[in-house]
């Protein structure tokens, strides 16, 4: 009976990167937001951790526009595979520059490059994605998306597939309130 107790008390015990609410079966990426740490996983077996940079925490304000550069908790699928993103640039990354907002079809939106050579699209406008700055991986930088350098990019590009689980989750808990609002929208209204 206690080595029952045992082998159960070890299986259910997080393994450093797969926390308990990640599925054990098929490819797997998790990432810890609280070590700014990307993994990949097969059958609950690492295969590569990565440094990662993910969403600062900052909140940007104009008039009643608010957001919030936050990488949101929670359970997700990759939507979609992007060979050379582009990014189209949203309206807080010219309020942040302190220009003025183009119309939604202006090419002054379009930046090809910001986003490395691929980009996996898991919905609620984030991504993981390439970087053109890399001296950014590791750090609470980004808008909410999840940046990771060239060569874990380029692994999980080849590794996963659409519908791949990804857990983004924080091993420590360091602001319940904050973490439990429930908020996980780049842009409050």
């Amino acid at each position: 009976m206690m080595a029952w107790i045992l082998a159960a008390t070890i299986l259910s015990a997080d393994i450093e990167g797969l926390p308990a609410e990640a599925p054990r079966e098929g490819t797997v990426i998790t990432v810890d937001l609280s070590t700014n740490q990307a993994y990949l996983f097969r059958d609950g077996e690492l295969i590569r951790k990565s440094a990662a940079a993910t969403g600062s925490e900052k909140i940007l304000k104009q008039g009643r526009r608010v957001w919030w550069f936050r990488t949101p908790r929670g359970r997700y699928s990759v939507l979609a595979k992007i060979a050379d993103p582009v990014w189209h640039k949203p309206d807080w990354a010219f309020v942040e520059e302190g220009k003025k907002v183009p119309p939604e079809d202006s090419p002054l939106r379009q930046e090809k490059g910001k986003l490395g050579k691929y980009a996996l699209d898991l919905g609620e406008r984030v991504m993981i994605h390439g970087t053109n700055e890399p001296w950014t991986i590791g750090k609470k930088v980004t808008h909410g998306c999840i940046r990771l350098p060239h060569d874990m990019l380029s692994l999980l590009w080849k590794e996963t597939d659409v519908g791949t689980t990804v857990v983004i989750y924080e091993s420590q808990i360091l602001d319940r309130a904050m973490s439990s609002s429930g908020l996980n929208d780049l842009e409050m209204r």
